[in-house]
């Protein structure tokens, strides 16, 4: 069964995988009633209700992981600012992110110190650009760019602040043609670029590109759905998310060397955009388990042997984290729960 660009969406709350949700979804609360989800124009809640859901604008937050404590790096305060995709640059000195500053705007992407809130925008590259990752050498910026429904992926040198376009159009395993690049990610090494993308065949798999030889390898599994892929610090697996029929989003990591796949977690709820600690001994990403009608995420970490499962926040929606080089923070972006009555 495919997984389509719209049920992709449902899955993750809303989360368009082109570019950062704005709106993760509705809940409707009855007084003295059990949840439900809201159906849209087409529920009338009635005297006594109230609606849960997420802000639309969001921020670049940051988690001190010995303290618990979070603060905001970018503030979108009364103002319209939607931000994915956060990603330290290995100095640990900058984070880049994608930002929109208008519901119609393009992404564009920029850059933060971590313990400021002055951002500055990269120059090199005029049409969209979202989901970028730091290349481990700080040199360089991959991320996805869109035109006119067109999605690619793109290079950004950032000393010299240039940007070119990477063709990739055909899977050589005979996978079909390969279309709407998302989430990539650069191999420790820098060699090697990680993402995932649509097939003709209406199904969504794993890719490495070799950025030398322009070899495509194709992760083989049986899912429907695969998103979300992160190296770990030795390159050696690749931890992902994976949904079939039921269009829930298991936690998985694979060996790149032909090894076993082993998911970390399986249920109904959705756990998506991991991240390895620099140590390689847990990986953090963003779940809906502690919401019952799967809007409102929070951050957790496990180990990679699926032991030692630890929430990390609450009281805001929380997701697309990314852990610091030294492994004490977490990068994050965070959107307010927002309530109404009628």
């Amino acid at each position: 069964m495919g997984v389509s660009k719209r049920q992709l969406q449902f899955a993750f709350g809303g989360v368009a995988l082109a570019a950062v949700a704005i709106g993760v979804g509705t809940l409707l609360i009855r007084e003295g009633g059990e949840p439900e989800r809201s159906a849209g124009t087409g529920v009338s809640p009635g005297t006594g209700s109230t609606f849960v859901t997420v802000s639309r604008s969001s921020d670049i937050a940051v988690l001190e992981l010995a303290t618990g404590r979070t603060r905001l790096v970018t503030h979108a305060s009364d103002r319209y600012l939607a931000v994915s995709s956060p990603t330290w640059s290995p100095d640990g000195r900058r984070i880049a992110f994608a930002q929109q500053t208008c519901p119609h705007c393009p992404f564009r992407i920029a850059v933060v110190a971590p313990d400021e809130r002055s951002t500055k925008s990269l120059r090199g590259w005029r049409k969209d650009a979202n989901e970028p990752t730091w290349s481990p050498d700080g040199g360089r910026l991959v991320f996805t760019t869109s035109h006119e429904a067109e999605r690619e992926l793109a290079l950004l040198d950032v000393r010299e602040g240039r940007g070119r376009a990477l063709g990739i159009h055909e899977d050589a395993a005979g996978g079909g043609e390969v279309e709407s690049p998302n989430h990539p990610a650069f191999s420790p090494g820098g060699s090697t670029i990680a993402f995932e993308a649509e097939t003709t065949r209406e199904r969504t798999r794993i890719y490495l590109l070799d950025l030398v030889t322009g070899e495509l390898r194709r992760i083989e599994n049986k899912a429907a759905g695969n998103a979300f892929p992160a190296f770990s610090p030795t390159g050696r697996q690749l931890a992902f998310s994976q949904t079939d029929s039921r269009f829930a989003w298991d936690l998985c990591i694979v060996r790149l060397d032909g090894g076993e796949q082993v998911c970390l977690t399986r249920g109904s709820a959705n756990e998506v955009e991991p991240s390895w600690s620099p140590d390689g001994r847990s990986i953090i990403f963003a779940s809906d388990r502690a919401d019952p009608q799967r809007v409102i995420r929070s951050l957790y970490t496990v180990r990679p042997d699926g032991s030692g499962l630890r929430r990390l926040t609450k009281g805001f929606d929380a997701g697309a984290p990314a852990f610091s080089r030294d492994g004490t923070e977490v990068a994050f972006v965070r959107r307010r729960i927002e309530r109404f009555r009628r």
